[in-house]
């Protein structure tokens, strides 16, 4: 059956099906009253402990009573409402079923019991929040169960406008708060400029080009990003970026792609369901945290990833073969890491025997590119440096049988950690905890799972949820949720449980919304909020730009690094010391510490930094304030920091650092 015509079946009354109605099949008092008494409990343990933690058990058990109370008057009361809007008396059972499994939506309470019971209780608001989420929620799944009953229905072209116009206004929403928060130096800076840098280098002739990390974050000056990563997509960067030469370009380029993987999850959900049904999914995978965070965090070209990825997916469980190799390759050239999602699903081709082509492609195409990228490009590009990202894993050990000896025998230490466990709870709450591994695809995602946990517990951002190595498996996993629960076979109990036991293939994809709104609430706190707040030094810090040549090189705060981007030599001051050639005609010194935002080992460099240069007598001071202090040293005027190939594998590098 196709989807507009299990969209017309379930629309209709449930007088016009084919159901025969007697009294042994009358919904029982107990089977009304149990999801009833479930979804109310559920609901009165959590008002419990969100609300009166800290009283005497007393009071506590009081007020889960109360509160338990309160649940089931208001899932009685809509229940019994089913009279007023069954369409016919025949069908005035089936809805009075419907309306109170509608209940279970409380579960969305049970599944956050965790941050409650933990040390510190959340705070009111975002419990306030929280429960309105899953009012909402209860509210919308009534409705829908009513319209469903009455055999109401929205033309597709009205759910397709309502569904446009909302994506519009939410690309405009997220943009304008990304544009918000680089204006007012909201971003910590130093990997939105660098590859605003890249870019401007690239389109100068050098390469993918960058010093302000490349002359850093390796043991000897690198001349490319390839360097540390084989993403080849960059080059699809470079036409916009030529026009719009700014790191607003990559913020909005960034949002676009992310705001259109919108019409994979569309179209992998309306295989088998109505319109309306599978923008709902596609509503509850955008607002997924780890995706819709990115939308105002750092820019990173693994960012993109999500969209061919998608797509894959898509022409794989479509058999379309062509337009699967060519979203499959475009998928690779994100990241050479992704050769483990490629390589994973001709596996899954394998096992699902299918033809030769489906599993033999992406098994050669990975093997082939994890060859190309691990034994001639990263090599090459590294000239014997080591990347600074081994440091990630340093933690587990020196050698590999020491990182397993760790590993295995003391995971509480590596893997088990506190941030570890916050970062799965964050990660599995959006797509369902359990519900993904209904699908084989699930198991995509592992791989890069192991290495946001096994890093977690070093100093890498892997398992921050915001951060731009969530988008992976954040994505496979929505994925392998949605797959299992619209596959058109017999499903799993854990697809069904999805459903809430209710007859609308909605419930679903609103469950998750839900869950991905509420998560939100949980991973959304006062920073995130200042970084969008104009701050007291924002005009001063405006004026002290203008004073820096478009062309100069150029030492500043981390903060300000992106609106300096465009040039060839530039550095953050607080890691000055450890670049290995630093050239730099002007030199930007904030007062402040707390406005660097960087770890406090840092601190002291700084420090010493601007006592140096204010007691150095060849630099010029061309302004200063109690929060500012710029300089200027005339002999750096015109130098370049670009090392020749020749000298890029010396180790004289290293020791070239001359501070003014």
């Amino acid at each position: 059956m196709s989807p507009d015509l299990l969209e017309n079946s379930l629309a209709q009354p449930s007088a016009t099906r084919t159901r025969t109605t007697s009294p042994q099949s009358a919904p029982t008092a107990s089977r009304l009253g149990l999801p009833i008494a479930l979804g109310a409990l559920a609901g009165g343990v959590w008002t419990g402990l969100a609300f009166f933690p800290h009283h005497s058990k007393l009071v506590l058990l009081v007020a889960t009573l109360a509160a338990t109370v309160c649940f089931a008057a208001c899932f009685l009361a809509a229940t019994a409402s089913a009279k007023l809007w069954a369409e016919r008396p025949s069908t005035l059972e089936a809805l009075q079923q419907q309306l109170a499994r509608c209940s279970f939506s409380t579960v969305v309470l049970l599944l956050f019991l965790p941050e409650y019971l933990a040390r510190l209780t959340p705070p009111l608001l975002r419990s306030g929040l929280l429960l309105a989420i899953v009012a909402l929620l209860w509210l919308a799944l009534c409705t829908v169960s009513v319209l469903r009953d009455r055999g109401t229905r929205w033309p597709d072209k009205i759910i397709h406008t309502i569904a446009v116009s909302a994506l519009t206004l939410l690309f405009l929403l997220t943009t304008a708060l990304a544009v918000q928060k680089y204006r007012v130096f909201g971003y910590v800076g130093q990997d939105l400029a660098y590859f605003g840098q890249i870019m401007h280098t690239t389109l100068g002739g050098h390469l993918f080009w960058g010093n302000l990390l490349q002359d850093v974050i390796y043991s000897r000056p690198v001349t490319t990003d390839f360097a540390g990563h084989n993403s080849p997509i960059m080059f699809l960067f470079l036409p916009f970026y030529a026009l719009f030469p700014s790191p607003i370009t990559l913020l909005v380029l960034r949002n676009v792609v992310l705001l259109a993987c919108a019409l994979p999850v569309f179209l992998l959900a309306r295989r088998t369901l109505p319109v309306a049904t599978a923008w709902l999914w596609a509503a509850a995978f955008l607002a997924t945290p780890a995706i819709l965070s990115q939308t105002t965090f750092d820019f990173y070209p693994l960012t993109f990833v999500a969209l061919p990825l998608l797509f894959t997916l898509y022409f794989f469980y479509e058999s379309r073969y062509l337009s699967f190799c060519i979203a499959l390759i475009l998928t690779l050239l994100v990241r050479e890491d992704l050769v483990f999602f490629v390589f994973g699903l001709g596996l899954i081709a394998l096992l699902n025997r299918r033809s030769a082509r489906w599993s033999l492609m992406p098994l050669g195409v990975a093997t082939a590119w994890a060859a190309l990228s691990f034994l001639v490009i990263l090599p090459a590009a590294l000239h014997g440096a080591t990347f600074v990202t081994d440091a990630c894993f340093a933690h587990l050990g020196h050698s590999p049988s020491g990182m397993l000896h760790n590993i295995f025998l003391h995971p509480r230490e590596n893997i088990l950690v506190h941030g570890n466990i916050v970062y799965l709870k964050s990660l599995l709450t959006a797509p369902g905890f359990l519900l993904p591994f209904a699908s084989p695809v699930s198991l995509l995602s592992l791989p890069f799972l192991a290495i946001n946990l096994l890093a977690g517990a070093g100093r890498c951002i892997t398992t921050v949820i915001a951060a731009q190595y969530s988008v992976i498996p954040a994505t496979v996993l929505f994925a392998a949720t949605l797959i299992a629960i619209t596959r058109p076979t017999r499903k799993g109990l854990l697809a069904r449980c999805a459903g809430l036991g209710l007859h609308t293939a909605s419930a679903a994809p609103m469950l998750l919304l839900a869950l991905s709104c509420a998560s939100l609430v949980f991973v959304t706190g006062q920073p995130q909020i200042d970084e969008l707040r104009e701050q007291p030094w924002g005009a001063e810090a405006r004026h002290v730009l203008s004073l820096i040549p478009a062309d100069a090189s150029v030492a500043a705060p981390r903060y300000l690094l992106p609106h300096l981007a465009n040039r060839d030599c530039l550095y953050q001051t607080h890691r000055l010391a450890e670049y290995h050639t630093a050239v730099y005609e002007y030199l930007i010194i904030d007062t402040d510490w707390n406005h660097i935002n960087a770890a406090s080992l840092y601190r002291g460099q700084y420090e010493q930094l601007a006592r140096s240069a204010a007691a150095d007598p060849a630099l010029q001071t061309l302004y200063t304030s109690p929060q500012y202090r710029v300089y200027r040293n005339p002999a750096q005027s015109g130098r370049t920091c670009a090392a020749p190939a020749s000298d890029v594998t010396s180790d004289s590098t290293q020791s070239a650092l001359s501070l003014p």
